[in-house]
């Protein structure tokens, strides 16, 4: 008795399946989990806590929340089925540029199959040139989200890359090749801030201190006695503030203090600032060499 109820049970469920997309759904609820997931999640590496604080996180959490809403129309309310396969296809695009790429771009790619397979459900038998039809219609929505991603603003992907802050100070600091870019705008802790734009061929410092912020009311430290240097390619700096004093031939120290309000007029292509302190947006490209560097977390 037991064993026919269950077989019926079944029965029941595989014809509920087979009447709403429901591997469509299935794919919309995996990608609002990998969307909302990342800016909420925390893991413990022995005894050190990590948390993953970033910026999309209301984002995250409101893109997720409609697309588990699209998803379950697909199962509950199957005659929506077109409206929330658009809704989806759109939120997880936007996902790209607002949520941490889309839950590292999982939450974006199940979001359009499963947007792209609800699209092509049917639950009426079709004759074989229906199935072409249906197999054109595909190729064509998976065409358009291709051409959706290219063309996402550059705006979300370049001008306002995400970025924390962080301060360098140290004794002196020497720059190689430098060429100031004029105030550029990028995405600082969270909200569109004016920086410092600048390229190094090369960077030097003495007795270097990197403070950096990991969220919830952490720091990370990174000091080095000996300094670092960087390996020799261009680097791209964004800065939010740079004081300290500027060293003309070694003979006249200049004190100055730059900020995207108080530019600098005229930047040479070598410097040499001594008592230095920058705040930094972000650093592109690169490689420093930090030898015997001391890590510290507070």
């Amino acid at each position: 008795m037991a064993q026919e109820r269950a077989r019926q049970v079944l029965r029941d469920f595989g014809h509920w399946r087979r009447s709403r997309p429901f591997t469509a759904g299935m794919f919309l609820v995996l990608s609002s989990v990998a969307i909302m997931t990342p800016p909420y999640a925390t893991f413990r590496w022995g005894d050190v806590l990590v948390s993953i604080t970033t910026i999309g996180g209301v984002s995250a959490l409101l893109i997720g929340t409609l697309l588990a809403i699209c998803g379950l129309s697909l199962w509950f309310r199957p005659q929506f089925r077109f409206a929330a396969a658009l809704t989806a296809m759109l939120l997880s695009l936007v996902a790209l540029g607002v949520t941490n790429l889309g839950g590292f771009l999982v939450g974006t790619l199940a979001g359009v199959i499963g947007a792209a397979l609800a699209l092509a459900w049917t639950d009426q038998p079709r004759a074989p040139r229906g199935k072409r039809r249906s197999v054109l219609r595909c190729l064509v929505v998976i065409g358009l989200v291709a051409v959706a991603i290219e063309v996402l603003p550059v705006a979300a992907r370049d001008e306002v890359t995400p970025a924390r802050s962080w301060t360098l100070s140290a004794s002196t600091l020497r720059l190689y090749g430098v060429v100031y870019h004029g105030i550029e705008r990028i995405l600082v802790d969270g909200s569109p801030t004016m920086t410092m734009k600048f390229t190094v061929k090369r960077i030097e410092a003495t007795d270097p201190v990197q403070v950096g912020e990991l969220g919830n009311g952490h720091k990370v430290v990174i000091a080095a006695r000996r300094g670092f240097s960087t390996a020799s390619s261009t680097i791209e700096l964004f800065a939010l503030r740079v004081t300290g004093v500027v060293n003309l031939l070694g003979l006249v120290g200049i004190p100055v203090d730059f900020t995207p309000g108080h530019p600098p007029p005229l930047v040479p292509p070598s410097v040499v600032l001594t008592e230095v302190t920058t705040i930094n947006a972000q650093v592109r490209g690169g490689t420093i060499v930090i030898p015997n560097a001391r890590l510290t977390i507070r």
